[in-house]
């Protein structure tokens, strides 16, 4: 008796402490359960088929779907359906190990979700665990991020060009220039790429920036020029296409925006295309046919609509030859050519170019300087190797340093002095055309005689044969005795 009262004492014992197991995993149970359910992420279980066990209500909201629409059906058939583009838990089922994917839902959300693998004794997996996080917002807000970062960069580039004070106004009075001008404004109006040519100091800038103020795009985004020479090969990549943050040591921890998000809508002026290394020239021609940059370090492609105008005084079909720019590209950015002619090939400009820029240095240095005729007249007789932006540096010079209100020629710097006066006494020199075509190429067959060793060295140079060489040696030696050569 005694014995059986102390077993059913043991029973009694052994059954309220299961009894309070019971009470505390049913209470542990329901705090699961309570998260579960209550948590802002949508979570998800799914068994050794891919069939959903649990989903909770974050779920039902983040994917679109109600429970009774998900629970006993596979996450495949969720797929085929198109309620998900991915999946995790496929993804973890297929490597056996964690796994992260971006999912696009039905609902419009984008979410991230992460699926874990539970394996039995056996190694098999049995469950996997899915957090679904709505990343959505977020991803706005880094939008709005990067629209902010453009934003301060483009108010910074504009705030630069205001303190710079620069005008654009063009200097037009020789046909050449209105008739190029008149190109310009026609196709000011399309998006087309263009290609500017012309030596240094043309005003290739000018004409890219008269482009872009005629057409659509200065209503809707910047005009950025970036020079293609005069930044580090190294640097200019993430100049042009930004990067991600920690995409390379020194790199800011939330990245930076490039020229092409910046100039997004509207224009970006690539100065000396031609000195674009070439890792660089394949990158443009992808931008250019797509439309879509990747910032270094990213894997996101983003779109951008920006018109590309280019321009270089170097001889781009000479270097595609030469195997030193590609032929691609070439005809890419070559679509709609424009050539600005040298200031020698326009010298009737030169006179109101000086009036422009006196008026615009005058301004800035508060002075009252005039250039006189005679001035005027000896600067238009020189040939301008750096073009207008030598004829705008010389009026800056004199104005800054002369003392007084009207310049004449001897308040100009010497080598503008030999140019007018070679020039007079060139023409004082002969009588007439035919005259001075005589004595120039006589002393052209002169020069020839002393740089080659033979006459029949100098005939071939010259394109001549033995017998017209020598008519002109003694027509040379008629002149040179008479004291005319």
């Amino acid at each position: 008796m005694g014995q059986d009262r102390q077993n059913s004492q043991e029973l009694l014992n052994e059954l309220n402490y299961l009894r309070q197991r019971l009470a505390e995993l049913e209470e542990m149970n329901r705090d699961y359960l309570g998260m579960i359910e209550n948590s802002y992420d949508a979570m998800s279980i799914a068994d050794c088929d891919g069939r959903l066990l649990l989903i909770n209500p974050a779920f039902e909201r983040i994917m679109g779907i109600t429970k009774s629409e998900t629970l006993s059906r596979t996450i495949q058939d969720l797929t085929n359906d198109g309620i998900t583009d991915a999946s995790a838990a496929l993804k973890a089922f297929e490597t056996g190990k964690q796994e992260s994917v971006i999912i696009n839902t039905r609902a419009g959300r984008q979410v991230l979700s992460t699926g874990v693998p539970f394996y039995d004794q056996t190694g098999k997996i049995v469950r996997v665990y899915c957090n679904i996080r709505d990343v959505t917002e977020l991803n706005h807000l880094r939008q709005k991020f990067e629209q902010s970062q453009k934003l301060a960069s483009r108010y910074l580039f504009e705030l630069l060009e205001f303190k710079r004070g620069k005008t654009f106004k063009f200097v037009a009075h020789s046909n050449k220039i209105k008739q190029m001008l008149e190109t310009v404004h026609r196709i000011a109006v399309v998006d087309s790429t263009v290609l500017i040519l012309g030596e240094s100091g043309v005003g290739k800038d000018l004409v890219a920036r008269i482009i872009h103020e005629a057409s659509s795009r200065n209503d809707s985004g910047s005009f950025l020029k970036i020079n293609c020479a005069a930044i580090p090969a190294e640097l200019l990549e993430s100049e042009l296409f930004g990067y991600e943050g920690g995409a390379f040591t020194g790199a800011k921890k939330d990245g930076k925006a490039g020229y092409f998000e910046i100039a997004d809508k509207g224009t970006l002026f690539l100065d000396e295309i031609g000195e674009l290394p070439q890792k660089l020239q394949v990158k443009l021609l992808a931008v250019i046919q797509d439309q879509k940059i990747t910032r270094i370090g990213g894997v996101k492609e983003k779109d951008v609509d920006v018109r590309i105008i280019a321009a270089t005084n170097r001889d781009l079909e000479e270097m595609v030859k030469q195997g030193n720019f590609r032929e691609d590209l070439f005809y890419r950015l070559n679509v709609i050519p424009i050539t600005i002619p040298p200031l020698r090939e326009r010298k009737e400009d030169i006179p109101f170019l000086i009036v422009h820029y006196t008026e615009l240095f005058n301004k800035k240095y508060n002075r009252a300087v005039k250039f006189s005729k005679e001035a005027i007249e000896m600067l238009c007789k020189y040939n301008w190797p750096g073009n207008v932006r030598e004829l705008a540096n010389l009026v800056e010079r004199v104005i800054v340093i002369g003392q007084e209100s009207i310049l004449n020629p001897e308040h100009i710097p010497g080598k503008y002095h030999t140019a007018a006066q070679n020039m007079a006494e060139t023409v004082s020199d002969f009588k007439s055309l035919s005259d001075a075509v005589e004595k120039y190429e006589l002393k052209l067959v002169k020069n020839t005689l002393e740089l080659c060793k033979t006459r029949e060295e100098a005939a071939s140079k010259l394109g001549i044969s033995l017998s017209g060489l020598s008519r002109r040696i003694r027509r040379l030696k008629q002149l040179e005795n008479e004291g005319f050569i």
